[in-house]
């Protein structure tokens, strides 16, 4: 029955953490790549067989290219086949799904045979020059004529300034201007002579691509210079109803400090958008959904007039070679006209999906009811059972999202909450073997990669209701750190750090176990470890140094390891000190740690934190330099450390004295000298040892914190008391 209560609990805990992602909006990037796939899925299985013959696209085909010429045409060849959609086929509108940016420089030679013909040889230079400009010509086409011209804004910070995006459909707006709608920085529009004379423009670009590169949304508004222009789908029906302005639809919560945009209206049509003003591709079906004709067969006057009679007409092209392919629900390579295509036809027949702000609670209601229903009856219910509930609820959920997504018209997310059902199925499956399974073995095995196998067997043999008790024994502990953890790993990926620390903290561990050390723990980039049990070891200080010194040895060539992994390189601070300290396992009947505690072990943990303010890798107490006579130390300092009463020397190990040279030696014996003086307040025989200490160290930072005392001691001298030490009141 506990057993029970605690699989219930668990699986509510994990309904509750599947929440919050869906509360805050950070889906991780898995789960909504699957959310993505879903919505496709269910998009593909909606489709509509039929064409769309309302909408027509005039395709700047590989016949076309072929016939008229390659890409970009003589724009009077454009003037033609606007003369033509209008005047001979009878279309109601015409956009251009791409921009005429730059002046067309080209001459058309048909043009200029008749011009020279119709002069006779007569030089009328103006007038031809005037009739050659094809810009004229173009623009003289579509003056007075529903089409919509195209541009595209910009977002980089070049911020671009080509040509203007012409009226725009929503002036300043300070409830608007709060609200996530795409900023653009710049345009790249027409040239003023084309783009001045058409009344609707509209742009092409699609600033919300989902983040696996497919369209699925696309804006309709985006705002520029603080007001608001159309996307080219929603100038087109501008132009139609022959309307110039569009009214932004927005709602408030009860409270009246949370505003979205929930529509756009044009024309009389209500257009649902999600917050940003996007739409969700109405997709009609694969490439293709509408008739597509040749644009040299319109120039030629060849195409069927009966196709084109009335209808809307966007001039885009399919051709490869001009890269206007998209990746859709449909296809990895969509006409990226047809896409401006299946918007129209959706605003048309009022076929938008959307995601009202409810589907979001609908989404929560969801999850809420699948963690608490699957939570309390697995654990209850045999595994034939469960699992044909849960696939009786994975059944009515889908059924619930595919009526709304017929009917209503709603995107209900769907992935999220599919997921949380298999995760606590299987969980709820699984957690009875791993409670029934664990034993005392098992943590042993746990625990044995981080203490020697003694305590390992120790563990082992003791009985889970076992009272904890320690001892109080003389030892060595050591800590160490990883100086600028934090800004480091800023730097460096997930995978990247833990490839680091697993480079760093194997060569650490090593040494600490061929000198016969116990890890006690790693703390995040730290590491702490004593010598001295649980085994006694009369030279446990002198085995803590060699393991200290060792490590300082050895850290340029984890350094290279590191650099032949493009990883940085990282310094090291370290602590030891020797004492008394309580030594035992350590915890509660649940849990139980091989683990030393007590004073002695806190001024190591303070000694590791002193290393940054002397700049020096290592530090000892004057405990171990007792301890272990044969090295070389120099005397840093006398402090009083943060929580401890009493003064405690500051030692920096240099070698082993037999290996030390003459100039070591000396230089130890330079810097005591000058600490001497510095104790008796004698400043300028100080200042002179340190200065000459620091002209053979240039970098060395004791000799400029004592330079830096004397400074301050010869403008406020100190007390006739003091005895040079030095508080440190952090850590």
């Amino acid at each position: 029955m506990k057993q029970r209560w605690i699989r219930t609990g668990l699986g509510i805990l994990l309904t509750l953490l599947m929440l919050f992602p869906v509360i805050q909006g950070t889906r991780p990037d898995l789960l909504t790549r699957f959310e993505y796939d879903l919505y496709d899925l269910r998009l593909q299985q909606f489709l509509l067989s039929e064409q769309d013959p309302r909408i027509v696209i005039v395709d700047i085909d590989e016949k076309s290219l072929s016939a008229e010429g390659r890409w970009p045409w003589n724009r009077t060849k454009l003037a033609i086949l606007i003369e033509q959609l209008f005047n001979h086929y009878g279309a109601a509108i015409v956009g251009f799904d791409m921009v005429f940016s730059e002046a067309d420089q080209s001459v058309d030679l048909n043009t200029l045979r008749m011009l020279l013909q119709q002069n006779k040889g007569a030089v009328k230079l103006d007038h031809i020059v005037s009739q050659l400009s094809s810009d004229q010509v173009f623009a003289q086409a579509i003056a007075d004529r529903p089409v919509v011209l195209g541009y595209l804004f910009d977002r980089s910070t070049k911020q671009l300034q080509v040509g203007n995006p012409g009226r725009a459909i929503i002036g300043s707006d300070p409830e608007l201007s709060s609200l996530p709608i795409p900023q653009a920085s710049g345009i790249i529009s027409s040239i003023d002579q084309i783009q001045e004379i058409s009344d609707w423009n509209g742009f092409f670009d699609n600033p919300m691509v989902d983040s696996d590169g497919v369209y699925r949304r696309v804006p309709l508004l985006q705002r520029y210079q603080e007001e608001y222009f159309p996307s080219l789908a929603l100038a087109m029906i501008l132009a139609l109803f022959d309307e110039k302005e569009v009214s932004a639809i927005v709602e408030h919560d009860a409270t009246a400090k949370h505003s979205a945009l929930v529509a756009v209206e044009a024309a009389g049509v209500r257009i649902p958008v999600d917050e940003h003003g996007a739409v969700l591709v109405p997709y009609r079906g694969p490439q293709g959904s509408f008739p597509y004709v040749s644009a040299t067969d319109v120039i030629n006057g060849t195409a069927d007039i009966n196709r084109l009679e009335g209808t809307i007409v966007l001039i885009g092209t399919s051709a490869a070679g001009l890269l206007d392919l998209r990746v859709t629900p449909m296809s990895n390579r969509y006409s990226g006209v047809e896409v401006h295509a299946n918007i129209i036809s959706g605003i048309l027949d009022e076929r938008i999906w959307h995601q009202p702000d409810y589907t979001l609670a609908v989404e929560l209601l969801q999850l809420l009811v699948s963690g608490l229903l699957l939570s309390f009856l697995i654990p209850r219910a045999s595994v034939l059972v469960s699992t044909l509930v849960t696939l009786g609820w994975v059944g009515a959920l889908v059924s619930f999202n595919l009526y709304a997504w017929s009917q209503l018209l709603w995107v209900v997310p769907l992935g999220y909450t599919l997921m949380l059902v298999v995760a606590l199925y299987l969980f709820q499956q699984t957690t009875g073997y791993f409670f029934e399974t664990r034993n005392i073995a098992q943590l042993a095995n746990q625990f044995g990669q981080y203490i020697p196998p003694e305590v390992v067997k120790e563990l082992g043999e003791q009985d889970q209701q076992v009272q904890l008790s320690g001892e109080s024994r003389e030892m060595s502990v050591f800590f160490s750190d990883v100086r600028g953890f934090t800004s480091l790993s800023e730097q460096l990926s997930p995978t990247q750090l833990t490839r680091l620390m697993n480079i760093y903290l194997t060569g650490v561990t090593r040494v600490i176990h061929e000198h016969r050390g116990t890890v006690d723990k790693y703390i995040g980039d730290a590491v702490m470890a004593f010598w001295g049990a649980p085994l006694k070891d009369e030279g446990h200080a002198r085995h803590a140094l060699q393991a200290a010194m060792r490590m300082v040895a050895i850290l340029p060539e984890i350094n290279q390891q590191l650099q032949r992994e493009n990883l940085p390189a990282v310094r090291v601070g370290m602590g030891i000190n020797s004492g008394y300290m309580n030594v035992g396992n350590m915890g509660s009947s649940f849990r139980m740690a091989y683990t030393v505690m007590g004073d002695a072990v806190n001024l190591a943990s303070r000694l590791e934190g002193l290393t940054k303010f002397y700049g020096v890798p290592l530090l000892v107490s004057g405990e171990v330099v007792d301890q272990v006579p044969e090295y070389l130390y120099r005397k840093l300092d006398l402090v009083q450390v943060k929580g401890r009463q009493e003064p405690v020397e500051l030692y920096a190990p240099i070698a082993l004295k037999a290996s030390c040279s003459e100039d070591e030696i000396s230089q130890v014996a330079l810097f005591e000298q000058g600490l001497k003086h510095y104790v008796d307040k004698e400043w300028q025989v100080a200042r002179d040892c340190f200065q000459t200490y620091l002209n053979r160290c240039a970098d060395d930072q004791p000799s400029q914190i004592y330079l830096e005392r004397i400074s301050e001691f010869e403008q406020t001298p100190p007390d006739q008391q003091w005895r040079g030490v030095f508080s440190h009141t952090s850590k």
